[in-house]
């Protein structure tokens, strides 16, 4: 909780905000989506009248699918993203421990050799 207090504090600041003024530039907002959700929005207005006029939930269903299609993609791009730190968090995990064991090792070697006082 005082990690999420302190990044808050640190990006309410200021400088954190004089910087996002100097480098925003509203060119590059995204105004209207392209032309294929404008397509994929009208396949699924057809289908779903369609699927209205026939009382068919597998037409229904099909429908919903096409309109959110576009999402698909993105939460795969998030599940690989999430797998991938995964794997990369037991890397570092299993090298943290391997170094915390040589360390130990090391450690004990050095006293072992080190005369008594």
């Amino acid at each position: 909780m005082e990690a999420v207090s302190k990044a808050l504090a640190v990006l309410s600041s200021d400088e954190v905000h004089n910087l996002f003024t100097r480098t925003f530039n509203p060119s590059l907002a995204q105004l209207r989506s392209g032309a294929h959700s404008g397509r994929r929005e009208q396949a699924s207005l057809l289908l779903s009248r369609a699927a209205s006029k026939l009382h068919s939930p597998r037409l229904s269903t099909l429908a919903l699918r096409v309109k959110l299609d576009a999402f698909t993609r993105v939460k795969k791009a998030i599940d690989d993203m999430v797998a991938a730190l995964l794997e990369e968090k037991a890397a570092e995990i299993k090298h943290k421990d391997f170094c915390v064991k040589e360390l130990d090792e090391n450690q004990m070697e050095t006293e072992k050799k080190e005369p008594t006082r």
